[in-house]
């Protein structure tokens, strides 16, 4: 092959892109609210921030002191004191005989930036006069998940790249290799993220976690491109130069349709309404398009001035997976059934799948905040975190607290003063367990209507778990089959065919059966982590189905032959991407654990699926697709 790669080009215009990015990257957050997934232009939201403009008494911090433990006078001006907590310092209960006490922000209590602030300078206040007495209520909730996620975060990249290096140099025995091949996907990310911050200028909870899950499934293409190199070199007697060219223009089309199957998955994601879900789809989306960039041209860059000893020599797994070829042909009829067994017993138990109607349980049980909020409940019948009652009519919220025949599901209620018509109502049952929030509405509503009482509406924090409830439901009712819609379409467009399409995306979906019935047999609920995670494992594991295919074709149907190209490739990109996933897995954060074992599992059954009934489907209907090729 005579064409030879712009090197010198390549390398100057992804210098000048990356700097360029890195500058746009300076004015991006993260953003660790959990009720960022609703974004600020949610009506619930917008509510919640309306009286949060009129109100000293709307989610106010907590401080929260052991029983008959009282804050000495030189803590109450300390904390008064500082420049974003209001003058009206006041306390439950008992005035001035309570061990809790509110303090109300200038600011939204429910934004990080706002809050962070006085969370951590009150929390310095305490631990110096006061060490028994902690923090609770929304701004104290916000701070502690933010710093969580944000530490999971990093430590997620750092267990991935760890996990993918030593992968690398279990398989290629050179363990630099696979931090060289990060290289284009760092850049790749970078790319991206700059492109993503032009439009948004935050990473919302789900958002933040898209770099990590690209370093799996970005070097995929990279591990393609070593294989389709030592393939060439080996069997086909190219020179370093010819191999990497001709592995190029082979893969171009398979690595193109990949990525594209993984950017329609999450532009399904970006119509979401649910924000955070939107967020996910459009910075995955971004970076995924960044990382194809980076990786289709600067990985001949990088191959072709690596020593030539990393494109040569045997690597891990590559004899076994040679002698699977004879042996699934041998035992078609029992991988088959097998399947069908395994999926049948799956889709069984997952028709008792539960689904986690708590969002808040996503961050577990064990914060500071969560033990605190257990105290207020129990000690003082109150929650943290109140339905907002507001009535149009003051005299109406008068007459609402004055009716003697309240509801069991009603443990108080308290007059916010600053805002006429505004109540706090404080449940006897966790409001954020979405039977119950709908249990207590009801009976506010009956008990309005028996009152014959002019107009109200509900808010607070509950009020927005709800609401991010409500908009999951409504999403995944259009967003799975809209993102099955465009990798069908992108299939059918890459492959020139109606059928294959289908027989890809068979693996993703016997995968997604048996997650789910392993999810409910393991007593996991689905939650809107387990949405989330859907589509992107259908954008990611139809890769492997991809490369076997175009590689089948390739190679007219020896399947022999496909293994000793493409077997090991597709093995270790899926085993990386596994890793990327897994690495959540080490988090604190229930949610991003939980997030990292979902696909981590989901994408090991594609693998599964893919190398071995992928196969026996393609040599059933071998002349069909061998006659449809040519």
């Amino acid at each position: 092959m005579n064409r030879r790669w712009p090197t010198f080009a390549v390398v100057v215009v992804g210098v000048v892109v990356s700097m360029l990015a890195a500058t746009q990257l300076d004015g991006l957050t993260l953003n660790g609210d959990l009720y960022g997934l609703l974004g600020k232009n949610d009506p619930a939201v917008m509510t919640f921030h309306e009286l949060a403009e009129v109100t000293t008494g709307l989610e106010e911090l907590l401080v929260v002191c052991d029983p008959d433990q009282y804050l000495p006078s030189i803590v109450l001006e300390k904390i008064t004191s500082l420049p974003s907590i209001l003058a009206n310092t006041r306390t439950y209960i008992q005035p001035g005989k309570s061990s809790l006490y509110t303090f109300a922000l200038s600011g939204d209590p429910a934004d990080y930036l706002q809050s962070g602030v006085v969370v951590d300078r009150v929390g310095a206040i305490l631990a110096a006069l006061a060490p028994t007495c902690g923090m609770a209520g929304t701004p104290a909730y916000v701070v502690e998940t933010h710093n969580r996620l944000n530490a999971d975060i990093i430590a997620a990249l750092a267990v991935a790249v760890l996990l993918v290096t030593m992968l690398f140099a279990f398989v290629y025995r050179i363990g630099w290799l696979a931090l060289v091949m990060l290289l284009p996907v760092g850049i790749g990310i970078e790319w991206g993220l700059a492109a993503y911050s032009f439009i948004r200028p935050e990473l919302t909870l789900f958002a933040a976690a898209v770099p990590t899950l690209l370093i799996g499934i970005g070097i995929d293409h990279c591990i393609h491109m070593i294989q389709a190199c030592r393939y060439s070199i080996e069997h086909d007697g190219l020179s370093r130069g010819e191999a990497v060219m001709a592995a190029w223009w082979r893969l171009l089309r398979p690595v193109t349709v990949a990525s594209l199957t993984t950017i329609a998955t999450f532009c399904a994601l970006a119509m979401a309404q649910l924000r955070g879900f939107s967020d996910l789809g459009l910075s995955g989306a971004l970076i995924s398009a960044g990382v194809w960039l980076a990786c289709i041209s600067l990985l001949p860059v990088i191959l072709l001035s690596c020593p030539e000893r990393w494109l040569a020599g045997k690597a891990a797994f590559e004899s076994p997976l040679r002698r699977l070829a004879p042996w699934i042909q041998k035992r078609a009829w029992l991988i088959a059934i097998a399947t069908i067994a395994i999926t049948a017993f799956a889709a069984y138990g997952a028709r008792n799948l539960e689904v986690l109607s708590d969002i808040r349980n996503l961050e577990g049980n064990d914060l500071q905040v969560r033990v605190l909020q257990t105290r207020i409940a129990e000690e003082y019948g109150l929650s943290a975190s109140p339905i907002l009652l507001h009535f149009a009519d003051e005299l109406d919220a008068i007459e609402f607290m004055a009716d003697i025949d309240r509801p069991g599901s009603i443990a108080s209620l308290i007059e916010v003063p600053d805002v006429p018509g505004l109540i706090q109502v404080h449940t006897s049952d966790n409001p954020f367990i979405r039977s119950n929030f709908e249990a207590i509405t009801w009976d506010i509503e009956q008990q309005i209507r028996r009152l014959g009482l002019g107009r109200w509406q509900l808010s607070g924090a509950p009020a927005l778990n709800a609401r991010i409830d409500e908009l999951l439901y409504a999403d995944i009712r259009y967003i799975l089959p809209l993102a099955t819609a465009f990798i069908l379409l992108v299939l059918a467009i890459g492959t020139r065919s109606g059928s294959l399409p289908f027989i890809i995306l068979l693996p993703l979906v016997l995968s997604l059966i048996w997650v789910t019935g392993g999810m409910s047999f393991g007593g996991v609920a689905a939650s809107v982590v387990t949405v989330a995670i859907i589509p992107m494992v259908l954008g990611i594991g139809v890769d492997g189905g991809v490369h076997l295919l175009a590689s089948w074709q390739r190679h007219e149907g020896n399947l022999a032959a496909v293994f000793a190209e493409t077997g090991l490739a597709i093995v270790i990109t899926v085993l990386t991407s596994i890793a990327a996933f897994g690495a959540f897995m080490v988090a604190d954060s229930p949610s991003l654990a939980q997030f990292g074992a979902q696909a981590a599992g989901a994408l090991l059954g594609c693998l599964l699926v893919t190398m071995l009934l992928l196969p026996v489907i393609l040599q059933r209907r071998r002349a069909t697709i061998l006659a449809g090729k040519k």
